[in-house]
């Protein structure tokens, strides 16, 4: 689930903890190289990942884009996945090898595309298998197109609250990251390609994102001031996005 390149050939095929090279870290997982085909991403704490795997393999059969994952037998707290070569999003974009508007149509089409994978029988009406971590971060871009990586919160829901989460996350990223360009630019492209349907969310996107566990005092406090954002932003792009579908 990294763009990284390894030389490290040897532990190919293996999810051996003494092998492989560390090649990224999230906030619960750490990434390692199984040679140039594989990674394992290993989770630092318990957790069965075979629920996160039959949600990929789902998602997959429908063809959507998404890591491939390797047949078992493998740790329980441990999935091995495609090594997918290329940037990510965040990264094309930062280099300007992606436009914003480019970047924040990309990111909506992968959610709709989402959203169209019918959820389990048992689902509830208009429910959907949701991502709820798509950001730039979490797409790759491969020489044959894009790739979400990153499955661990997905779920299934109403589509409105990815489209929140999104937009939260990505208004976090530009308090975080003191990157102003990120909700004067492709902030407002994102939102003006959603639906109506985020701004009902947008107060569950922010809980869900407070409840995560392990945040410190201040990411605990981020949620909040992201979601302090998103209203004047939200109002300007459905302006936007109801002029579009005037007849």
């Amino acid at each position: 689930m990294t763009a990284d390149k390894s030389t490290d050939a040897a532990a190919d095929g293996a999810t051996d903890r003494a092998r492989g090279e560390l090649i990224g870290s999230g906030r619960s997982a750490d990434v390692y190289a199984l040679g140039e085909e594989w990674v394992v991403r290993r989770y630092r704490s318990a957790r069965d990942t075979a629920a996160e795997a039959e949600v990929m393999r789902r998602i997959a059969s429908y063809g959507y884009p998404l890591p491939a994952l390797r047949p078992g037998p493998f740790a329980v707290d441990e999935m091995v996945v495609a090594r997918i070569a290329g940037p990510t999003l965040a990264q094309s974009l930062a280099a300007g090898d992606t436009g914003t508007a480019e970047g924040a149509a990309l990111l909506a089409g992968l959610l709709r595309r989402l959203h169209r994978v019918p959820a389990p029988a048992d689902a509830p009406a208009g429910h959907r298998l949701l991502h709820l971590d798509l950001h730039p971060e979490n797409v790759l871009l491969s020489p044959a197109g894009p790739v979400v990586i990153d499955w661990e919160s997905a779920a299934v829901g109403p589509p409105g609250l990815d489209w929140a989460s999104s937009a939260l996350i990505l208004a976090e990223a530009a308090l975080r990251l003191d990157v102003p360009a990120l909700v004067e630019l492709f902030l407002p492209e994102f939102l003006a390609l959603a639906p109506p349907e985020l701004g009902t969310y947008l107060t569950a996107a922010r809980e869900r994102r407070e409840a995560i566990p392990g945040l410190t005092a201040g990411e605990r406090a981020l949620p909040a001031r992201a979601f302090a954002l998103l209203p004047p932003l939200w109002e300007r792009s459905r302006a936007r996005y109801d002029a579009r579908r005037q007849p």
